[in-house]
């Protein structure tokens, strides 16, 4: 398509419009949008998929657009986004899937987003968010990809209730100030295929029960700060840990 410009105040006046879809890369051609995104879009009570990745999007996620109340797909990620996550998103109850990462995002993760059940997918990673997870998000129960990796500014420990997320196949938190041990729990997540924890403060031992997913269940990548001869975590055995750092 080759699109470029802003994106207009119009586009939420197209109330019957379901789909609005200028990812950055399609397969014929490559979109260069600008400017910020129109809070008209909140006007569109039929919407259920904006993907606006891979542009050159500026600005905030305008507080009108929570009142698209039947969004289950918004893709924003890798523009140029500022500002934080606002508590509103807990108004977008039917989104599946959230992708903000690699903007310019900062703040603390709000604990409303806890109220999105039926997420599935949420990647946040390559911002300046800061924080703990929140225990609110233990309701996020149909979460199976959770990026939060490279935002140096999360802290707190890795959440125990995580493993009640049974369905779990991609847990990253590689290059954030979590800190603490690792959850023996997390060996209850038998879907996981990948799980990154290096480039952390994590400490101690990898749980027995995480090493047995890498030959008894899906695990197939597991990463941690295991290299070294005084490693902060140590592998139980030696093909626990895929990749050490």
């Amino acid at each position: 398509n080759n699109l470029v410009g802003v994106l207009p105040d119009e586009l939420g006046f197209l109330e019957e419009l379901e789909d609005l879809d200028f990812d950055g890369e399609l397969e014929d051609g490559l979109n260069f949008l600008m400017g910020t995104i129109p809070s008209t879009l909140g006007m569109l009570d039929r919407l259920m998929t904006l993907d606006l990745d891979n542009n050159q999007i500026t600005g905030t996620i305008p507080e009108e657009l929570f009142d698209a109340t039947r969004l289950m797909i918004l893709d924003l990620d890798s523009n140029e986004l500022t500002g934080t996550l606002s508590p509103s998103f807990a108004n977008l109850m039917e989104l599946q899937i959230l992708f903000l990462d690699n903007n310019m995002m900062s703040g603390t993760l709000p604990s409303e987003m806890g109220q999105m059940d039926l997420l599935r997918f949420l990647r946040l990673d390559r911002n300046d968010f800061s924080g703990s997870i929140p225990d609110e998000w233990a309701s996020l129960s149909e979460l199976r990809v959770l990026f939060l990796n490279n935002n140096p500014g999360i802290t707190g420990t890795v959440p125990a209730f995580l493993s009640t997320m049974t369905d779990m196949q991609q847990l990253s938190l590689f290059d954030t100030g979590i800190s603490g041990s690792i959850p023996t729990e997390l060996g209850q997540l038998t879907e996981m295929v990948n799980l990154f924890l290096h480039f952390t403060d994590l400490t101690g031992t990898m749980p027995q029960e995480i090493c047995d997913l890498r030959t008894s269940g899906a695990l197939n990548f597991l990463t941690a700060d295991c290299a070294g001869d005084n490693p902060k975590v140590q592998c139980s055995q030696p093909d626990c840990c895929a990749v050490c750092f």
